[in-house]
């Protein structure tokens, strides 16, 4: 585990360092009480403070080790560390043990694009809509106005689709700066049924040169950026993440507690909680490594039932969405449950290898799928806020009025079935006001 992710007791020149967003303030503390021989701090990654589940809740079923109340006071901060070999890291865990709570591993991570099956694309975006419902919500006047939607990705083309801030886990990105690309066809997706959202372009998928690609500890550093613009503007918030871990080589052994892919106690997947506690609707896409017909990247032993939706994307209090094309046939990509923290997965399905964006010949994988459902779930969050319909509110509604395509109430391939917004809002008793918008354009 030569690179890994280290969290700290909290003190004043960490809390610095997050707030400045720099590593300089850090630096004395963690010379004098952290450091150990054949440790080296990456001074281009700043303390992040990672907000933990604490008290008062009960788990949900086969999700032992998270505890589900509030978020209480950070009490550690992450920072990036590369080690020579184990027994470094071993003397980092045991010499400075008064400062360090725990080492985790940092694997990489990468976004779930590809039509691995066919190029050909099944539908278009109309197609889509139609399948969707978005005529039901638009009818409501449910257009995803006021409600922003971060889009975790490799980036936007702002001249393409408008963005209204972001972030990027290094110092220069400007927020729709970003080729055509991946993150351009998610935003897109998104405004199929939420074609008013405010989208935030968030690009952890540049923090490797040259790929698409992020280490976990970028993804940690995304989400508590998240976590405070949450707080500090609450009530109506989406965040789409159509990439994850192909591959398990990359991540401790399950079992280990450095593991990242089954253990609820990594900082990744105690701070994609946090952010749900505090407001968020949270998607994942599942994964391309369905058992008829993976990605090429996907690890040996990694794809199939059971083996192929890892550490948040199959996290308890996410939204994790499978891929079917617009005649509801499961994709073969799609990557096929039990989840490795939690069971019951995937949740839903959304819509997939159709048409759209023109970024590619098929916006594709369980990367489209997912901010096809992102779109929806904005749509109606315009008419409720967390406050009226919390987090897993949402989530339960999606679940129940998805359709049940495979006739069995639950499975592994689709979840509850087929994300439906005209079920929504009519579950939701949403009435038609005035005149009907016109079918979406994005």
């Amino acid at each position: 585990m030569p690179r890994c992710i280290v969290l700290i007791r909290s003190h004043e020149p960490l809390q610095e360092g997050w707030r400045t967003r720099s590593f300089g303030p850090s630096r004395p503390l963690l010379d004098d009480r952290v450091r150990v021989a054949g440790v080296r701090f990456d001074e281009t990654y700043h303390p992040v403070q990672v907000w933990r589940r604490i008290g008062g809740g009960d788990d949900p079923p086969a999700a032992s080790g998270f505890n589900y109340g509030t978020v209480g006071p950070a009490a550690t901060y992450a920072v990036r560390v590369d080690a020579d070999d184990e027994d470094a890291v071993e003397r980092l865990r045991r010499d400075r043990s008064a400062e360090v709570v725990g080492v985790f591993a940092d694997p990489t991570v990468s976004p779930f694009p590809s039509p691995y099956c066919s190029d050909s694309p099944v539908g278009a975006t109309q197609d889509v809509a139609r399948r969707l419902g978005v005529r039901a919500l638009h009818r409501a006047k449910l257009t995803g106005r006021g409600v922003h939607v971060a889009v975790v990705d490799t980036g936007i083309d702002g001249s393409r689709i408008p963005v209204a801030g972001g972030w990027a886990p290094t110092p220069g990105y400007v927020p729709g700066s970003s080729a055509p690309n991946h993150g351009t066809m998610v935003a897109y997706d998104v405004r199929i049924a939420a074609p008013d959202a405010q989208l935030f372009d968030y690009a952890l998928l540049k923090s490797q040169a040259g790929t698409w690609a992020a280490f976990l500890s970028d993804a940690i550093a995304a989400f508590a950026d998240l976590v405070e613009r949450v707080n500090a503007a609450p009530g109506r918030w989406v965040v789409n993440n159509s990439w994850g871990l192909f591959d398990r080589a990359s991540d401790a052994p399950i079992g280990s507690p450095e593991n990242y892919s089954a253990n609820p106690d990594h900082p990744f997947n105690q701070v994609t909680g946090a952010l749900v506690a505090a407001g968020a609707d949270v998607f994942f896409a599942a994964g391309n490594c369905g058992a008829d017909c993976p990605d090429g990247r996907c690890g040996a032993g990694d794809t199939g039932s059971g083996a192929s939706i890892h550490g948040a994307n199959s996290h308890p209090e996410v939204v994790s969405v499978a891929a079917v094309t617009v005649t509801d046939r499961r994709l073969g990509y799609s990557s096929q449950g039990p989840g490795a923290l939690y069971s019951r997965k995937p949740d839903l399905a959304g819509f997939s290898h159709f048409a759209g964006s023109g970024i590619y010949p098929a916006d594709a994988g369980t990367s489209a799928a997912s901010p096809v459902a992102v779109g929806v779930a904005a749509a109606l969050r315009q008419a409720f806020a967390t406050d009226r319909l919390a987090p897993a509110q949402l989530k339960g509604l999606l679940q129940r009025t998805a359709r049940d395509v495979n006739g069995d109430g639950w499975d592994y391939d689709l979840g509850y079935g087929v994300i439906d917004a005209a079920a929504a809002v009519k579950a939701l008793g949403l009435k038609p006001q005035g005149r009907k918008r016109a079918s979406t354009t994005v």
